[in-house]
């Protein structure tokens, strides 16, 4: 029969074995916590300067994770559960210093729920070889973790004793909280993450990214509020003129390299980007990330929300939009008698594009799977030469007006070490550093060619017969940890953006940040659609540093993905759209046999076209876009035939199917 609670059982509690126990909690929280800021910086001599430099910062974050330890107090296998808690935390540790060798951007909780996204390229990251290492050693630690948790002894702890204790931490760690935030010692905001990180410490930023999430209600949300917000739109125009294709090209780790101070080229990596911003609009572009964070700049363009309002490293493409419409560009455009088009040449499924660009009003989506002739660079990315065609197919598909939102990825990291070989490259004379220049001199021929596509794009639209806007913007800088001294324009969270036009249009430079860049664009040309572009274009372009600008914003942006959708009449403000993979249909027409097996005939197969007999996949060679071709598979009256088109990483994972195609039976 258990004995009744009583302060003076819990009191009799502290002895000398059990303070020891917690004292051990304590210094064991600071060891931990000293181990990951050496991790996070990857140096144990900056780890100390942050720990003696930003003591209260340091001592948090030591709070944080005595939190953690201490829960281990309530469980019979207290010991082993505490070796979990700190493992736990000595292997995010380890995560976040890997990670910083191949991007810029530290760890956060939501790269946790993207590992599905990560595995669609970890081989470009990893050989194949490190890659079974790592699988290897996950497998051990689980083993080892198992072996330990069956051969831990069991203690009887006192419950009320530990929950004291876990108590005091909680509210020791809650007070601090308030008290540092209140303060400023701690950041609310983290604008910059690997700053925020640099400052306030891996386990702050770290448990910060964890728990929060979407958009928190802002203080005076209400239907007058929105209503206010509403009215400051009135003086736009409603009156919808024939306006031209808008063509938005996102460039990968695109950026003006020339900006690198101290660095000279064996030839100029970007002298088309150059040619145009002489003569075109532009200006500097501010992103959400740096290094890394293509899905967040892409939200942003497209969404026109600013992602500082949202979870700490949050990814909307893998919470809130992917299961939610999203009012956007596309949406907008739609309104205004546009189609509505996607192209990325990378795989549908990475950051959950073949389910997102469906809420965000796109039409169709051609991804690597339903392109043809596609080349690929040394590192396995495929080239962007291939976009030129997918474009103009796009706005050749339809008779009305396009909206064509294009996704690069040719220049993406993770960028070599040491020279590949026959691998072409750009020479760099200033870099000391051997892997930097190797992988500098990679990067800037990719550069190069993805620059050459920019030309080549211009080039085509030149002389076609409808009149097009071509926005070019980078979506980051890239992957080489390039810090604010290096730049000799600009900062480390901004690239460069472009206006181009087929027929006159005033050349009007102004820098702009990246939720602003669609409300800016169809400004310029009359397109007035859309709740969140309506605002941006109300308030003009010089207002992002306003606190009531981005109060407002974040007002709008809450009650139109999380609230009461006032701004809409109180009901979502768009439905998702039936999306169309590949511009051109895949269609079967035609099946034949012999001996040597199955013969499909159609139309725009490509390597990624796979034969489904009954509903199962048949082994398939692709012969060429309208042939395919399955050896040793019977064909009999009454089987069930299609063809599926199959995602480039993970075979099983059907994108689409063409209709149903029934064998007849033989007339007798």
């Amino acid at each position: 029969m258990k004995r009744p609670f009583s302060l003076r059982r819990v009191g009799k509690e502290w002895n000398r074995e059990n303070i020891l126990r917690f004292l051990g909690y304590i210094l064991a929280a600071f060891v931990i916590n000293l181990a990951l800021e050496c991790l996070s910086r990857r140096s144990l001599g900056d780890g100390l300067h942050y720990m003696v430099t930003r003591p209260w910062q340091f001592f948090y974050d030591s709070l944080i994770i005595l939190f953690t330890l201490s829960l281990s107090l309530l469980f019979r296998k207290r010991s082993f559960c505490f070796l979990l808690f700190a493992a736990v935390w000595i292997g995010l540790g380890l995560a976040n210093c890997i990670l910083l060798g191949f991007r810029a951007t530290p760890l956060t909780a939501p790269d946790i729920w993207l590992l599905s996204s990560v595995r669609d390229i970890i081989e470009i990251y990893m050989s194949q070889p490190v890659l079974i290492l790592l699988m290897l050693g996950i497998a051990a630690l689980i083993g080892v973790i198992v072996l330990l948790w069956l051969r831990a002894k069991k203690t009887r702890p006192s419950y009320y004793f530990a929950a004291v204790q876990v108590l005091l931490c909680g509210v020791i760690l809650a007070g601090f909280t308030v008290a540092f935030l209140r303060s400023g010692t701690l950041a609310s905001h983290f604008p910059n993450l690997p700053d925020a990180y640099d400052s306030n410490g891996f386990a702050y930023c770290f448990s910060a990214s964890a728990v929060t999430q979407g958009i928190s209600e802002p203080d005076g949300y209400s239907q007058e509020a929105i209503d206010v917000l509403l009215s400051e739109q009135d003086d736009l125009p409603d009156d919808r003129v024939r306006t031209p294709n808008f063509i938005f090209v996102q460039l990968e780790s695109f950026f003006d390299a020339n900006y690198l101070k101290d660095l000279t080229y064996g030839e100029n990596p970007v002298p088309n980007f150059e040619r145009l911003k002489e003569t075109c609009s532009s200006g500097l572009f501010y992103v959400p990330s740096i290094g890394a964070g293509t899905a967040n700049t892409e939200f942003e363009v497209l969404s026109g929300m600013n992602l500082d309002h949202f979870g700490v490293g949050e990814y909307p493409y893998k919470t809130v939009v992917k299961n939610r419409t999203c009012e956007s560009m596309a949406y907008a455009l739609q309104s205004a008698g546009y189609s509505t088009h996607a192209i990325h040449n990378n795989n549908a499924t990475f950051y959950s594009r073949d389910r997102v660009y469906a809420n965000f009003g796109f039409e169709t989506f051609t991804s690597l799977e339903y392109m043809h002739d596609v080349e690929r660079n040394p590192l396995g990315w495929a080239k962007d030469f291939v976009l030129t065609e997918e474009i103009l197919k796009a706005l050749r598909s339809t008779e009305d007006r396009d909206l064509v939102f294009t996704v690069s990825v040719q220049p993406h990291g993770k960028y070599p070490t040491a020279p590949l070989e026959g691998a072409r490259t750009i020479r760099v004379t200033g870099e000391e550093a051997e892997s930097r220049r190797a992988g500098l001199e990679y990067y800037l021929y990719q550069l190069k060619q993805t620059d050459a596509f920019v030309a080549r794009l211009v080039r085509r639209l030149s002389t076609f017969s409808e009149p097009t806007v071509v926005v070019f913007y980078g979506d980051h800088l890239p992957s080489f940890g390039i810090t604010q001294d290096e730049l000799s324009c600009g900062t480390v969270q901004s690239t460069e953006y472009v206006i181009w036009t087929n027929f006159h249009a005033k050349k009007v430079d102004r820098d702009v940040q990246a939720y602003q860049l669609a409300a800016m664009v169809l400004d310029r040309f009359g397109v007035h659609d859309g709740t969140i572009l309506r605002y941006h274009q109300s308030h003009g372009y010089d207002e992002t540093g306003s606190e009531t600008f981005q109060n407002g914003l974040c007002m709008l942006e809450y009650d139109m993905l999380y609230g009461k959708h006032y701004a809409t009449g109180g009901e979502m403000a768009v439905q998702p759209m039936e999306l169309q993979f590949g511009v051109d249909k895949i269609m079967l027409t035609g099946v034949s046999s012999s001996d040597a097996g199955l013969t499909v005939h159609g139309t725009n197969f490509t390597p990624y076209s796979v034969i489904l007999v009954d509903g199962e996949q048949v082994p398939t060679e692709y012969i060429d876009e309208q042939t395919l071709a399955a050896a040793d598979t019977p064909l009999s009256p009454g089987k069930i035939l299609s063809v599926a088109q199959v995602s480039a990483t993970d075979t099983l994972r059907i994108l689409s199917q063409t209709p149903d195609w029934t064998v007849p039976a033989k007339k007798s």
